[in-house]
């Protein structure tokens, strides 16, 4: 039997098309407008968590791939200063490779730095009006109008909430209830029992650990002689402080220990500093350091030492359950996390204690799923951060403990100078901006029991929030509102208390980024209509939350075009 003849249908007219067509287009308008949109990082205030425009190098000798903030800049018609499109055309970009220039400032060859393409910033999905349904949580990457040019975004992350009071200590962030000020207070009391430093969530603190060195980026086949001058940053030991020939660390990328008694790998803190050094800042000086000292290479500023640290390895142990510690000697303290068996012990100390059991507090304890077996690689990480001391086994936390210092103790252990002696009066400037009065931090990592193999062993750091004070160049006017005075947040004298629509934002790349710690008073309408309060994000400015780079820079390896899709990830 024959098919069926199809119905007549008839032609689409149109009108009907072009209905569909604008349907489409309000659609896409509404869920633009008030669901989701795109925003383009145009700055590195958030580097290397979301870039501005940079430019990337390899190196030949490590393998490692790093960003870096353009030099080179131009101007357009109209007067603006934008970054020229080839970057080290008529100079060549001199930097160096983090994972084996940074102890000396060995920098790449010429011919690296010439003719770099500049690439253009993350582009990013920003969730908007969130804010309106949900309160802002601490340590989201936020976008919001800047108050003092309003037509501008800014992102940052919010390290404080309505109702609250700020300290920024040591690097880290320490809050309290805004409503436990003392009345008519015009410093903040450091000394107070009711600080809590504030943690951050784990997605957070990953995606802002910064490397210092990785072990699988140690050049093997340099093409220069490096072994001149390039030394790996562990050094093996025994317990006593000996040199420890049962170690192999140079020339590979994988440490072995083939001794029969204990054994200690230490990190080269003489040699490998451990500050808040940041490569993607290297050819962007901001001007001579006031306080003398050490130095970036290329970068001109002060670094400050950094004791909020993660020391992470995989280890193959010879025979099953041998035992495992890292140390951190920090802030006048030492902090020890210990693997014996399947027991997780966290202790700590003050530094100038005896080696008597009794000297040790207990701050935590845990256990592994089962001992480190033999012939088996078990990846473990440490962490010493935010007052805390953790231990991850294969990417779980299996023990953790704190303890609680007030910003003003703080200061006092990581100076070892009494608090008051350190805040003397001062005329002008901020003390705590000077990188000399914080000893820097010590690491060890300790082995009993066992020969055994260490895998893809780093060390990385946490973001560090430096003290500073303001002056002429955080403000566009040319002069500042507080010239001389100390930062927000950064010194008892400038304290930072919000209000109830209030937030302090500030960028993940803290040695350069002019946020709510340096800013001038807000432009005269968002004063008027919003807040007139320095420093300040107010609500009504919040336009939403980062979530996705969807469209990383453009990559130009190749001499063509090509998008960075490997670098697409969600913004924690």
């Amino acid at each position: 039997m024959p098919d069926a003849p199809a119905p007549d249908r008839p032609a689409s007219s149109f009108k009907e098309t072009a209905i569909s067509v604008v349907i489409a287009f309000v659609l896409a308008f509404v869920f633009r407008g008030f669901v989701v949109e795109a925003f383009v990082i145009p700055t590195g205030s958030m580097a290397p968590t979301l870039l501005g425009a940079h430019t990337r190098f390899h190196s030949p000798e490590s393998g490692a791939t790093w960003t870096v903030n353009p030099r080179d800049m131009g101007q357009t018609r109209s007067g603006e200063t934008i970054p020229l499109p080839v970057q080290g055309e008529s100079r060549p970009l001199r930097v160096t490779d983090p994972m084996t220039g940074a102890r000396v400032g060995e920098q790449l060859p010429e011919s690296l730095g010439r003719n770099k393409r500049l690439l253009g910033g993350d582009r990013i999905f920003v969730l908007k009006y969130l804010y309106s349904v949900y309160d802002p949580s601490r340590f989201d990457a936020a976008v919001f109008k800047y108050p003092g040019r309003p037509q501008e975004n800014y992102i940052k992350r919010l390290v404080g909430l309505p109702g609250e009071e700020i300290a920024l200590v040591d690097g880290d962030v320490f809050v309290r209830p805004a409503a436990a000020r003392v009345p008519g207070a015009t410093q903040s009391d450091w000394t107070a029992d009711d600080w809590t430093i504030a943690r951050k969530p784990e997605r957070v603190q990953r995606a802002q650990w910064m490397p210092v060195y990785d072990s699988r980026f140690a050049p093997l086949r340099p093409e220069r002689d490096l072994r001149r001058w390039f030394r790996a940053p562990w050094l093996g030991a025994t317990p006593e402080g000996e040199a420890d020939a049962a170690w192999q660390i140079e020339d590979r990328h994988e440490y072995v220990y083939s001794g029969a008694g204990p054994a200690v790998l230490r990190w080269d803190h003489e040699n490998w500093p451990v500050t808040d050094r940041y490569p993607y800042n290297e050819i962007d000086p901001l001007g001579p350091n006031p306080f003398g000292g050490r130095f970036d290479v290329n970068q001109g500023m002060a670094l400050f030492p950094v004791s909020d640290l993660r020391v992470a390895f995989g280890v193959r142990p010879l025979r099953d359950g041998p035992s495992v510690a890292a140390v951190l000697t920090a802030r006048g303290h030492e902090f020890r996390a210990e693997v014996e068996g399947e027991r997780i012990t966290l202790r700590m100390r003050p530094e100038a204690s005896s080696d008597a059991a009794e000297s040790w507090r207990e701050i935590g304890a845990g256990r592994l799923p089962r001992a480190l077996p033999a012939g088996e690689v078990t990846n473990l990480e440490f962490w010493f951060v935010d007052q805390s001391v953790q231990v991850w086994h294969e990417g779980r936390r299996v023990a953790m403990g704190e303890y609680a210092w007030s910003p003003a103790l703080r200061i006092a252990h990581a100076t070892g100078r009494p608090f008051g002696e350190v805040m003397r009066p001062q005329r002008s400037g901020n003390v705590l901006a000077d990188h000399r009065l914080f000893a820097p931090p010590r690491v060890r990592l300790e082995f009993a029991g066992s020969p055994v193999t260490l895998y893809r062993v780093r060390l990385d750091r946490d973001v560090h929030y430096q003290a500073s004070a303001y002056d002429r160049r955080h403000s566009a006017r040319g002069t500042h509102v507080r010239d001389g005075q100390p930062a927000l947040g950064t010194h008892p004298a400038q304290p930072c208390v919000l209000g109830p629509h209030q937030f302090f934002a500030c960028g993940d790349n803290a040695a350069s980024s002019l946020d709510g710690r340096l800013w001038d008073t807000p432009d005269p309408w968002v004063a008027a209509e919003f807040d007139p309060t320095p420093g300040v994000v107010p609500r009504d400015l919040l336009i939403g939350k980062a979530f996705f780079v969807y469209f990383p820079a453009v990559s130009w390896e190749r001499r063509a075009p090509v998008p960075d899709f490997g670098r697409m990830r969600f913004v924690w």
